[in-house]
């Protein structure tokens, strides 16, 4: 009895998928986190890759397609990116003298702004909804 191997292509896709979100959940979380002394932004960051990578492999192992990950993803970076937000607006004055006092060449008001986070929320939130709206158009 032989076990069959996913195809190559899928292979790919996971670690490109994988790599995607996680790699700047983490950084952002951790940066932030130095930045304003708090570890919240680390706790974010450690929850939000863990359901990144939970509903990623639930998502493959269910056989979704390539758009439906696609909108569940983005859907998911949103929620994280509006719970982001509520963290920088309860944590704003510290994460923006930490952002000035550390990094002061690339400083810029936007980067701690909550409404920042908000927008590009909004922004995923859109594009996971078109993406799913368009796997199920795609599927009946």
């Amino acid at each position: 009895m032989s076990v069959s191997s996913p195809p190559e292509s899928a292979f790919w896709s996971w670690y490109a998928s994988l790599l995607a979100g996680l790699l700047p959940i983490l950084l952002l979380g951790f940066l932030y986190s130095a930045l304003a002394d708090r570890l919240v932004f680390v706790g974010w960051a450690l929850a939000l890759a863990a359901a990144w990578v939970l509903l990623l492999r639930h998502g493959f192992q269910a056989g979704w397609s390539t758009s439906r990950r696609t909108g569940a993803m983005a859907l998911l970076a949103a929620l994280g990116l509006a719970g982001f937000a509520a963290l920088e607006a309860e944590h704003h004055e510290i994460l923006d003298l930490g952002f000035r006092a550390v990094l002061p060449a690339v400083y810029h008001p936007a980067a701690t702004r909550p409404g920042s986070a908000g927008v590009a929320a909004g922004a995923l939130a859109l594009l996971g909804g078109a993406a799913l709206v368009g796997s199920w158009r795609r599927a009946s």
